[in-house]
């Protein structure tokens, strides 16, 4: 008996998990639920719309709620039969401005004037509550409120005529009789960003500055700054002048014949480095907002050192502007709109500099570098 017991509750948990995957693949997500529910009703919507019958109106519009919640567009039907009914709305369009819906249609009506309508509709379904924009249902609702305000049949309070002018898509008139300001449409927030990216900018960075495949280098791990006049970001070439520089800390000191008679090196003491150059980027990402660019650049590269032994009559150490060389980079960079001409952002770049070709330096000094860096471009 127990061993019958045993291999039935095996059976049991053998079925249970083969049927609950089987279940779980059946059961949609909610938002695909929404999507096909909405596609499925806005046929309905529209033979009833065409018949004002909101009797049976209702029932669609619950069971779309049902699935997706309460929306703009249902809210909107359901206000247009009210009105057309003759019966109480004030509640309804109370509730209406009060969760921003006339916002969002006077966005939607935006949105829709826009040529590549189809394209900005299938980007954002849910937006729009899956409602294509242009559809029949906006068309019907802009239809039956222009009748409305046009006809001697309603007596429509100072609200009602307002909100009327809303769907008809008279938005002008809408904003003067509320006394509201036009929400800034998706397009024309990126139609600012574009002309912010107009404009010549100025830029701060800070970043790291490291030696590749280098035993014990003469320049190790360091600190870099820099400052750079950017031409516009609206541009595929951007073009940059830059000023940067290197605290050597914690660099080795490095023998360099200082004079070109002397028998003997001297030694220096790293200070600091020098870079002056530009470089060219080309735009090959534009998310508005988001810009990566891939950049090359040239530049003129000193370094600052102090002599260890070399000192001036009166016991002042000596300053050498030794070695230069110049200073090749490629690598990619990448920002983030933050707010009108400001963006921040970040680089990766690797940088060929060949000390070798001074012929005055005694100690080899690495020619491959990696640096990392944030700025900030206003």
């Amino acid at each position: 008996m127990h061993q019958l017991y045993t291999l039935y509750s095996v059976l049991c948990i053998s079925f249970l998990a083969l049927a609950v995957p089987a279940t779980a693949q059946q059961i949609p997500t909610q938002a695909s639920n929404c999507e096909q529910v909405t596609e499925a009703a806005l046929p309905k919507i529209i033979s009833l719309l065409n018949n004002n019958d909101f009797t049976a109106m209702e029932q669609v519009l619950q069971t779309i709620e049902s699935n997706c919640g309460p929306n703009e567009v249902t809210q909107r039907i359901r206000i247009i039969g009210q009105l057309i009914l003759k019966q109480p709305t004030n509640a309804l369009i109370r509730d209406y401005l009060q969760q921003g819906k006339d916002n969002e249609l006077m966005i939607r009506w935006d949105d829709a004037s826009e040529d590549d309508y189809q394209n900005i509709y299938r980007k954002n379904k849910a937006t729009y509550h899956y409602v294509p924009l242009r559809h029949s249902v906006d068309s019907l609702t802009q239809v039956k409120a222009t009748a409305i305000i046009g006809s001697d049949l309603y007596n429509l309070n100072e609200t009602e005529e307002a909100i009327s002018y809303l769907f008809s898509d008279h938005i002008s008139t809408y904003l003067i009789r509320m006394q509201k300001e036009k929400p800034v449409t998706r397009m024309e927030k990126m139609q600012e960003v574009e002309l912010y990216k107009g404009g010549w900018g100025f830029a701060m960075s800070a970043g790291l500055y490291r030696p590749l495949n280098a035993t014990n280098p003469v320049y190790n791990d360091l600190p870099i700054y820099g400052f750079s006049f950017i031409s516009p970001l609206a541009n595929d070439w951007v073009f940059d002048g830059f000023f940067k520089y290197r605290p050597a800390r914690n660099s080795r000191i490095f023998e360099y014949q200082s004079e070109p008679n002397s028998t003997l090196p001297d030694e220096l003491e790293p200070l600091t480095t020098y870079m002056f150059g530009g470089s060219a980027g080309y735009k090959f990402f534009d998310a508005g907002k988001f810009l990566m660019l891939g950049k090359a650049g040239l530049a003129y590269e000193m370094s600052y050192n102090r002599s260890l032994y070399l000192s001036y009559g009166d016991g002042a150490p000596v300053y050498i502007t030794r070695p230069q060389t110049f200073n090749l980079s490629t690598g990619v960079s990448a920002m983030q709109h933050v707010g009108r001409t400001s963006f921040i952002g970040a680089q990766i770049q690797y940088h060929y500099s060949p000390y070798s070709i001074d012929s005055r330096l005694i100690t080899p000094i690495a020619s491959d570098y990696v640096s990392f860096e944030l700025f900030f471009k206003f």
